[in-house]
């Protein structure tokens, strides 16, 4: 797990026993991804349940009704946001951030978040 860390440029992984269970915790981007007993955790980070979500292309719209969230500025700040600061998705129209045909995808590292077997 460490040498996938290196090498997809995450900082190494803190490993911790709680209750029985192993708690591995990797951050990106200021943000904590954890995984328990090998898997990530449900609620892990907004950010994973958005990749999770994230279908192809989508708008703000859809993204935020795959998600069940009602407030628009929580969305914006604590999922949308955070995931393109961290570079986990993408504007399908970068340079008009604002238009009404604007829709995110995934981008590389966000593949390999989904992707990973840990």
């Amino acid at each position: 797990m460490i040498e996938r860390c290196r090498e997809t440029g995450l900082p190494e992984a803190e490993f911790k026993l709680t209750d029985g269970f192993v708690t591995v915790i990797r951050r990106k981007a200021g943000k904590a991804f954890e995984t328990v007993g090998g898997k990530i955790t449900p609620e892990a980070t907004p950010e994973v349940r958005l990749l999770r979500a994230l279908s192809g292309e989508m708008t703000r719209q859809q993204l935020q009704t795959a998600l069940n969230l009602k407030d628009d500025e929580h969305f914006r700040k604590g999922y949308l946001l955070s995931a393109l600061e961290a570079e986990l998705i993408e504007m399908t129209i970068p340079g008009k951030p604002r238009s009404s045909k604007q829709k995110y995808r995934l981008t590389e590292k966000g593949k390999q978040i989904l992707n990973q077997d840990i």
